[in-house]
């Protein structure tokens, strides 16, 4: 028991510790570094983030559309197992399928 309560400690500590020490500091990659520094106007960079947001917003939306998708099946799913229940309760000779 004791054991298992160390060994939990000291995963804690060496999960916690990494995230302790002072961060160094963060850099664009080299070719969008370049790319920003040497920018002329200023659309360049703007081109950049919307670039990066694009591609962090494709994961959101093909979950989104998934979810949603089964969703709506268990919805429709549910509504017809109903409406058998329905029209056997009315007449139980039927057979359900």
């Amino acid at each position: 028991m004791r054991t298992m309560r160390n060994l939990i400690l000291a995963c804690l500590l060496l999960g916690i510790l990494p995230g302790l020490a002072e961060p160094a500091s963060c850099s664009a990659c080299p070719m969008c570094k370049t790319a920003t520094e040497t920018a002329d106007d200023q659309s360049r960079p703007v081109a950049y983030m919307a670039s990066i947001l694009t591609m962090l917003s494709m994961p959101s939306i093909l979950f989104a559309v998934v979810g949603v998708t089964l969703y709506r099946m268990t919805r429709r799913e549910e509504s017809q197992l109903a409406d058998l229940t329905k029209a056997h309760d009315r007449n139980p000779d039927e057979p359900l399928v």
